[in-house]
């Protein structure tokens, strides 16, 4: 009998998810988010066919400081680790700002531009049977050719789309050409998160600062 050719598995162009734990700054995030969110409160009413509040961004509130800090420079350390060429680039925020989304309120499949490199969440309210993040496969040709997939509930190359149910105080980080969105809120009671946009540009100076530890998928 003729034995089977090994071959050698080579994972090409990688989609990774950065994922850690911060509940350390949700105190602080809960507090901040709720003062903008009252603010949007008084200036409009939730709207019935897209029931979400979205506040302004939030990262120049001297309160949020140590937490923009954090996720500035954990986007840093993720794009120098991908391979690019950080030394001299800084990373800054284009937005992050808090959103509040009511029952059956979801967020729609989609990617970022005006220059983001990093997208990510912060996750501070997650009631039970909230709203799930998805992320989906980027590549148009393999989701159009894709085969049926022999266990939906698997990841593997062959999905075209992973769901997470999100943590308090978690913190997740994806390059921003990954689509995402959320499922339905089916829960009573509101799913909060921050949600932001990163970008670089060449640094003014050299900062040096202790590299945050995370977990990537």
């Amino acid at each position: 009998m003729e034995t089977k050719p090994q071959l050698e598995a080579v994972s090409l162009f990688s989609c990774p998810l950065f994922i850690t734990e911060k509940p350390e700054f949700l105190d602080v995030a809960r507090k901040t988010s709720k003062k903008f969110i009252d603010k949007r409160k008084e200036q409009c009413d939730l709207n019935p066919i897209y029931p979400v509040y979205m506040t302004e961004s939030i990262n120049f509130d001297p309160e949020m400081q140590e937490f923009s800090n954090l996720v500035a420079q954990m986007a840093w350390d993720i794009l120098d680790s991908q391979g690019y060429a950080m030394d001299g680039f800084a990373t800054y925020f284009i937005e992050m700002w808090t959103q509040e989304h009511h029952k059956m309120s979801l967020m729609e499949k989609h990617i970022h531009g005006n220059g983001a490199v990093i997208s990510g969440f912060y996750f501070l309210d997650c009631p039970k049977d909230s709203s799930r993040v998805i992320f989906h496969h980027p590549n148009d040709a393999k989701v159009i050719t894709n085969l049926p997939e022999r266990n939906i509930e698997d990841f593997t190359h062959a999905s075209n789309m992973i769901n997470f149910v999100p943590k308090e105080g978690q913190l997740m980080f994806t390059n921003s050409w990954l689509p995402h969105s959320f499922s339905k809120n089916q829960s009573k009671k509101p799913i909060r998160f921050i949600h932001f946009n990163i970008a670089v540009a060449q640094a003014q100076q050299n900062q040096c600062c202790e590299k945050p530890q995370a977990e990537i998928i």
